[in-house]
């Protein structure tokens, strides 16, 4: 999100804040936290074939997760009986991502060269990372992947420059091209998830990027989007100024203060007011983008295709004014050839640390809280306009500004609870923002960013890294998540997952910062024999020195409860049946 990409309540960018690009949307209101977490219902059977290429991801069941048990309940000890539903969604290798940019230095040489490709590509594997997605945000809609450059320098005023590089030109090569990004990403087996250039590029260069990537091996794609943030007047846009709007004037991401207000003047949203701007937008993308759907879809009947979906006021960090316009007029002019919407999810509007007049960890945690209601808004608008669409959140992170979050525990619980909540609510995959930011460039996460890792050569992780390792240990492919209950749902995230070997695991995410939280809970599930256990809580935690605790212990000592440190994570996991019983 923050490399040259923006965020609906925010405007910012690549190796700068995107909160810049979203400063006129300051006053939205952050998330508010909700006390129940309930697992969200599936969409409809039935999918048609372009949403049903989304590889493997399905509803297991419209069940809801189990009752809430009151203190002192017991774990339940026998196994559910014959014709019972988990109440999960069960995953595909897609689940776990994280975008990339044409930008990236860090990601295209390895150290020798002041790079760090060599380092992150096992850290990506040991995370089970299967989704890459490249384009860099907004930078993807001033980027040519046939020429391997972008038109950054000539912004705001020349749009339609060439990207052609010339010495006088003020186009420029990027790092790391769409081949070897490819490559990369299937090196460490994950899949690719392309956003093609809506802003400054044709629908016959998206239509040859897609012919390109099936006919060279090793660039296939599993998802294409065209264009990112287009609600937003921090991309560029070159088609608004075209029939059907033919609005005129507009020029990406100037913004500046306006009767004290940090805005773009240019904007529709300003010229027009929120609701008429945003219809404005919405209209243009309608319209235009759809020669790009149908030229991606030509190139390739089974790929799915997405488009960019717009947050309203609960989402702080991401909200669009008048959002529902947005939503409304892309979904029902263009539903039929969408696949899937991009959500980008970003709960806050804040920069640098926690505390003060910043929100605390514990609100940026429960944030997490409305992560079920968010996606049945989105689930509900796609049943009205195209039931057989799905959810990605192609970008996420704590705030549309850097934080520090990515230094200290917060960043890893953010990291895994946001996984973890969308997923068992129904998304397809979530995809951090992003690997590199160049917030942190030397040896340490020491300042604000918003990457999984440091910016250094080499590179090392943030805690949003361990995050996803944490969240890997229940998000595997083949796997059936879903929320869970517990005896505190007001300090305590629970998630419980069936394992594709048949084991089971569960994972607790204390929000709490100064209490322990002893918790009971009832699994669909029930652990059993010797489980092992991953502990990652806050006591002498941070970037440089962050340490996931394995142990054991005996289901039958969970009778009286789990106890969770104060802002932790604990994962439980029992071995199959079969192995349990040879190892009681």
């Amino acid at each position: 999100m923050a490399s040259e990409s923006g965020n609906s309540c925010k405007p910012g960018g690549s190796r700068a804040s995107k909160a810049r690009r979203r400063a006129a949307y300051a006053a939205c209101a952050l998330v508010s936290a909700s006390a129940a977490v309930l697992a969200a219902a599936a969409p409809p059977a039935g999918a048609a074939p372009s949403a049903a290429s989304l590889p493997g991801h399905q509803a297991a069941s419209t069940h809801q997760a189990a009752s809430t048990q009151g203190a002192g309940t017991r774990q339940a000890a026998s196994r559910q009986q014959p014709g019972d539903e988990f109440p999960g969604h069960v995953l595909s290798s897609l689940a776990l991502g994280l975008n990339t940019a044409p930008w990236d230095y860090i990601y295209s040489a390895d150290t020798s060269a002041g790079g760090g490709v060599n380092v992150i590509q096992p850290l990506l594997r040991a995370a089970d990372i299967g989704l890459l997605r490249y384009g860099g945000g907004s930078y993807a809609d001033y980027y040519d992947w046939q020429t391997n450059s972008d038109i950054q320098n000539c912004l705001p005023y020349d749009a339609t420059a060439s990207f052609v590089v010339t010495p006088t030109g003020c186009a420029r090569t990027d790092s790391l091209g769409f081949d070897q990004f490819s490559a990369q990403a299937r090196a460490v087996g994950a899949r690719s998830f392309v956003t093609v250039n809506y802003g400054s590029g044709t629908p016959a260069e998206a239509g040859a990027w897609v012919t390109h990537s099936l006919t060279t091996p090793g660039d296939g794609v599993a998802l294409w989007e065209v264009g990112n943030e287009n609600y937003g007047c921090w991309e560029v846009n070159n088609w608004l100024a075209q029939p059907p709007e033919n609005y005129q004037g507009y020029t990406p991401n100037t913004y500046t203060s306006v009767n004290g207000v940090y805005e773009n003047p240019t904007c529709p949203q300003v010229t027009q007011g929120d609701a008429a701007g945003t219809q404005t937008l919405a209209t243009s993308y309608a319209v235009n983008a759809r020669p790009f759907m149908i030229a991606i879809k030509k190139a390739d009947p089974r790929a799915p295709v997405g488009v960019p979906w717009a947050f309203g006021s609960q989402v702080g960090g991401a909200a669009v004014p008048d959002n529902s316009e947005w939503n409304n007029t892309v979904l029902g002019q263009d539903g039929r050839l969408i696949s899937f919407v991009d959500a980008h999810y970003y709960p806050f509007y804040f920069g640098g640390g926690t505390g003060g007049s910043n929100p605390t960890d514990q609100q940026v945690l429960r944030a997490l809280m409305s992560v079920p209601s968010l996606y049945r808004q989105i689930r509900d608008e796609l049943d009205a306009y195209d039931p057989r669409a799905r959810v990605v959140v192609g970008e996420t992170g704590v705030s549309n500004n850097e934080t520090t979050t990515v230094c200290t525990p917060a960043g890893a619980l953010f990291a895994a609870g946001d996984v973890l909540s969308w997923l068992a609510a129904g998304a397809v995959s979530v995809d951090w923002w992003d690997m590199n930011n160049y917030g942190n460039t030397g040896a340490a996460c020491t300042g604000a960013d918003f990457g999984m890792f440091t910016s250094g050569s080499p590179p090392v992780p943030e805690t949003p890294y361990y995050g996803y390792l944490l969240a890997s240990l229940l998000a595997q492919p083949h796997a059936e998540l879903a929320a869970m209950n517990t005896s505190d749902p007001a300090d305590v995230l629970a998630y419980q997952s069936r394992l594709p070997g048949g084991g089971e695991a569960v994972a607790f995410i204390n929000t709490s910062t100064v209490s322990p939280e002893t918790v009971t809970f009832r699994s669909v599930e029930p652990l059993r024999g010797q489980l092992r256990t991953w502990t990652y809580s806050q006591a002498n935690q941070n970037a440089a020195n962050s340490t996931i605790v394995q142990g054991s212990l005996s289901a039958s000592s969970l009778a009286g409860g789990v106890t969770l440190p104060p802002e932790s994570m604990t994962v439980l996991e029992s071995a199959p049946p079969r192995l349990a019983k040879l190892n009681p």
